[in-house]
């Protein structure tokens, strides 16, 4: 039988991943689709896309080389957040049953912090291989506009 010390423990572990977790996806999401409204820029645009053809002025040539990479990069984020989200259920589910097997809440518990730092790690690697098809000032505004959507997030 658990101790209440050790269910709070794990309560509070649990808590934890929910809350990276919740934030992982936040700024993934609002940084490459929802970033308008309240952007230090006024992207005004529904997803970055959009943002990067209007403020990068992306050549016809730089389309053709970047379309795979989002194209990519959306499979992959669409799934990330498939297993991020599958991963806070199996915790979720773990922490309500009446006897909590500390081995599975913690295998639950690292696939959802695998998962939530390998998106967080592609996002940031999406960015880079992006840039290698820009101009320099394109680059530089990109890195800017990552910069900024990351740092409003706190």
């Amino acid at each position: 039988m658990m101790t209440s010390r050790v269910k709070w423990l794990l309560i509070s572990m649990f808590f934890s991943a929910l809350f990276a977790g919740g934030t992982a996806l936040f700024v993934t999401d609002w940084a490459l689709h929802r970033h308008g409204e309240g952007h230090a820029h006024d992207h005004a645009e529904a997803d970055f896309h959009a943002w990067m053809h209007e403020h990068l002025d992306i050549t016809p040539e730089q389309h053709e080389k970047l379309e795979p990479i989002e194209a990519q990069f959306e499979q992959q984020r669409v799934r990330l957040r498939s297993e991020i989200h599958a991963a806070g259920l199996e915790v979720a589910a773990t922490i309500a049953e009446a006897n909590v097997n500390d081995a599975r809440l913690k295998s639950a518990l690292e696939r959802l912090n695998k998962a939530q730092g390998e998106l967080q790690r592609m996002t940031l690697d999406h960015f880079f291989a992006m840039k290698r098809y820009l101009r320099p000032a394109q680059a530089n505004k990109l890195l800017e506009w990552t910069h900024d959507s990351l740092a409003r997030q706190h």
